[in-house]
């Protein structure tokens, strides 16, 4: 497959914590969707669940790509509709350090969209999100909140952490969406 534009090949990821790592106590951790109901899992019962493997490169807003990658974990569009997903058009993600991201729900339902639990064959490192991230391998990494502790579907936009700074609202990697329209005039540095 072709590299998006803008987007060269790295030997290797660049890690990213825009605010730091957290510590994760996986006995303790629960993964909450909120839609129509709101729903938890511990990391087990995710583990437990029927998972899909999705192979695809992994594209940075500041012009890096990886790949191929193998994520593997639940289907997120399954996760998504278990909750209910009501007049839901926009998905946020929160990370365990309070980071958040949203996203189209056309989107997250993507049949490609996955909550990453494995890269590579092996657990996510706590550098790559462990316990769980969501990936939509179409979408900026910006997009793939690390550590994820929650999802909520909800009808109306909210910026997340990188949108309030000026990121584009979807970040389709195809269309080059890095910026909103009213930050592109001398905007550098990113995720």
């Amino acid at each position: 497959m072709p590299l998006p534009p803008g987007q060269k090949y790295s030997d290797s990821f660049i890690v990213y914590s825009a605010l730091g790592i957290p510590e994760v106590d996986i006995r303790g951790y629960r993964l909450k969707l909120t839609g129509l109901r709101t729903l938890e899992f511990t990391y087990d019962e995710l583990e437990a669940m029927e998972w899909i493997r999705v192979e695809a490169d992994f594209h940075c807003v500041e012009g890096w790509s990886v790949g191929p990658v193998v994520f593997e974990g639940p289907s997120l569009p399954s996760l998504l509709r278990r909750a209910g997903l009501g007049s839901a058009r926009y998905v946020i993600f929160v990370g365990l350090d309070g980071y958040t991201s949203v996203v189209p729900l056309e989107d997250a339902l993507d049949e490609r969209a996955v909550l990453a639990m494995r890269m590579n064959g092996e657990p996510l490192t706590l550098e790559h999100g462990f316990p769980a991230r969501p990936v939509i391998p179409h979408l900026y990494g910006w997009k793939s909140a690390k550590w994820l502790r929650e999802v909520r579907l909800v009808e109306n936009y909210v910026d997340g952490y990188w949108e309030a700074r000026g990121y584009h609202e979807r970040g389709n990697v195809w269309r080059e969406e890095r910026l909103k329209a009213s930050s592109r005039k001398g905007r550098a540095g990113g995720p």
